[in-house]
């Protein structure tokens, strides 16, 4: 039986999202000789859903009422639908190093917390991916040390472990939305700085305000490829096989993406001059180290509120 899946994409930039999906497309076509057949459905289908909905939409909840069957989520999003475990993904200076990561990933701390997804949420975890990976600060200013850090306005979704992780580096958080599109919240997050990736820096970035990158490289964004449960339970035990080889599949190829695409920029003037960013610069070692010692108060605050044992288990993976 040919089973047709609606892949929605939720967020930008479209390349770097859509390129996942594709690859997820062809692999499993090729796992399932065809039987699985993967629809990529763009977010403009939705709009009317978020105009009415705000800040509500979700394809979490769309995977619920059964509308879609998978899509990409971020971490910090699926972190509120209770499950806090995710939220723990966001601790600065969790992973040193992109080995790291992948050790945790993909190993059994990442696999597991994916797996369980689906006890308290409509939906199960099947891969991790970086979109992006390392986090810049993009601001109105040259930031040389901790000191340039002070009072500097961020730009925060509304969560509160990434308030407090703003505010342990001396920055003033500044709530905006987490829809990307809304003119209303593109022109707020104007008036602040961003926590951003270098391959996102273009659409998330105002490149006459934000114009000075600097690579502090002091957490991960993480999102997640995800499929409805209800969906993944009507699959077979080699449906369901495929569905896991191919979204790993594709995930590495993403993760592989997001690096080469930020080492390309932060190497590439003439991509940094396309891009408009004025200054690029990675944040010296013993500044990083700083803020590293700066954000223990998170870790101190943040770490019971996770399942015991998984904040030092990552950092000892």
């Amino acid at each position: 039986m040919k089973r047709k899946i609606r892949w929605l994409l939720y967020h930008t930039p479209v390349e770097l999202f859509i390129r996942t999906a594709e690859a997820f497309s062809e692999k499993i076509t090729e796992l399932t000789n065809g039987n699985i057949e993967i629809e990529i459905i763009p977010l403009e289908d939705y709009d009317q859903h978020v105009a009415t909905q705000g800040e509500q939409f979700s394809p979490i909840a769309l995977m619920q009422s059964g509308d879609i069957e998978m899509s990409q989520i971020h971490t910090s999003r699926i972190g509120t639908w209770n499950t806090p475990d995710f939220f723990a993904l966001e601790l600065p200076f969790l992973f040193s190093d992109h080995n790291h990561a992948t050790r945790v990933l993909d190993g059994e701390i990442g696999m597991g917390m994916l797996g369980r997804l689906s006890q308290t949420t409509p939906m199960r975890g099947l891969a991790f991916t970086y979109s992006g990976g390392y986090r810049v600060i993009a601001s109105d200013k040259i930031i040389n040390n901790v000191e340039d850090l002070a009072g500097l306005k961020v730009a925060v979704f509304s969560v509160p472990i990434l308030h407090d992780i703003v505010k342990s580096f001396g920055c003033e958080p500044m709530v905006v939305s987490n829809r990307e599109n809304s003119q209303e919240e593109r022109a707020k997050r104007h008036l602040a700085s961003l926590q951003t990736t270098l391959p996102r820096y273009q659409v998330e970035a105002d490149a006459e305000v934000q114009k000075y990158v600097t690579n502090t490289q002091h957490s991960m964004y993480l999102t997640s490829i995800v499929i409805s449960a209800n969906f993944w339970d009507t699959l077979s035990i080699e449906e369901q096989a495929a569905m896991t080889e191919a979204s790993q599949y594709s995930s590495k190829l993403e993760r592989a993406w997001s690096i080469a695409d930020a080492d390309k920029i932060a190497s590439d003037a003439d991509e940094q001059k396309r891009l408009k960013i004025q200054n690029y610069q990675e944040f010296p070692q013993v500044e990083k180290d700083k803020m590293k010692a700066m954000s223990q108060k998170i870790y101190t605050k943040y770490t019971p509120m996770f399942s015991t044992g998984l904040v030092q288990g990552i950092l000892d993976a």
